[in-house]
């Protein structure tokens, strides 16, 4: 039987409490170096130039300077070991190369996860550079797995440009994981509009961050948070901000949003963060009260709108 820990046991607390206390001491030490530093400085200069202290209280005070000196000897042996293991998982071209499949120019910095170099994490580009067609500039990432099964690359397009018909914007698009994402044939996976452009019977704005589907995965295109898109289908304006799941076919199949805007449909309004398409019938939550067959249902009531005859009930009915 394991007995409890009792108050004050040091398997109880938060993790860094349970660490030893030297450790403890160590990094104290080192994230006090503002004051640790001086005070060791200033003992050591008291010594070096003959301070008239007795020899017992000598030795302690060379014990208490070796004592604040070890912590910083040692981060530095454990930053030099590192980034000696981490120097090992680099390679820099010193010619122009073509690497996993696609041509480097002299200057790239390669980055592995191993010593051996077997499986890449990324290259560093020297100049705006043609990757596979498309003009990229900074760093290019390698993702073994991206939307469940595709490998491909992301990056910074160096400028706007047109890709595969889409008018891409070059940049960041200001969040450090989206930038435009392409797979090792060259086409764009993910991007974000750099001009107002019509796809999938859409006309979307600038701003929208596309991201590619196929006949089994619908595309998904975020809209702006400064405009919304007009969808014929539905009779009404999708607000700003939402994301639309739409097939290769141009059928809308969802709705989402984390902020949970109102959508009028067939003067309803509906809670954008929980709306589907299904056929020719909507599925969503009231956004607001709402009259039903004579009865207000009140706000994330589940309606069904039925696009052809307009008529409106509540789901499951």
């Amino acid at each position: 039987m394991i007995d409890p820990p009792r108050r004050g046991d040091s398997r109880t607390g938060p993790p860094f409490l349970r660490l030893p206390w030297w450790v403890r001491v160590a990094y104290a030490i080192v994230r006090f170096w503002f004051v640790t530093v001086p005070v060791a400085a200033l003992l050591s200069i008291a010594d070096w130039y003959g301070a008239d202290w007795p020899g017992p209280v000598r030795w302690v005070v060379l014990g208490v300077v070796g004592m604040l000196a070890l912590p910083f000897a040692a981060t530095a042996v454990i930053l030099v070991v590192r980034n000696r293991q981490e120097a090992a998982c680099w390679r820099r071209l010193d010619r122009d190369e073509t690497i996993f499949g696609i041509y480097l120019p002299a200057g790239s910095r390669i980055r592995f996860a191993e010593k051996t170099h077997s499986r890449l994490i990324s290259i560093n580009l020297p100049h705006a550079t043609d990757v596979l067609g498309i003009r990229m500039a900074g760093t290019l990432t390698w993702h073994d797995k991206w939307r469940d099964s595709t490998k491909v690359w992301s990056g910074t397009l160096e400028e706007d440009q047109s890709l595969g018909g889409l008018p891409c914007r070059g940049g960041p698009f200001g969040f450090d994981k989206d930038y435009t994402v392409f797979d090792t044939n060259g086409v764009v996976q993910r991007l974000m509009l750099a001009a107002t452009h019509e796809l999938l019977r859409l006309k979307l704005p600038r701003g929208t961050m596309v991201t590619r589907g196929d006949d089994h995965r619908p595309w998904d295109l975020h809209l702006p948070a400064d405009a919304g898109v007009e969808i014929p289908a539905l009779a009404t304006t999708a607000p700003a901000g939402v994301t639309l799941s739409v097939a290769t076919d141009g059928k809308l199949e969802q709705i989402d949003s984390g902020h949970g805007q109102t959508i009028v449909v067939r003067g309803v309004p509906l809670n954008s963060k929980n709306f589907h398409v299904r056929g020719e019938q909507v599925v969503s939550d009231l956004a607001a009260p709402f009259l039903i067959a004579g009865e207000t249902q009140p706000p994330g009531a589940a309606v069904l709108i039925d696009l052809a005859t307009a008529r409106v009930q509540l789901a499951g009915q």
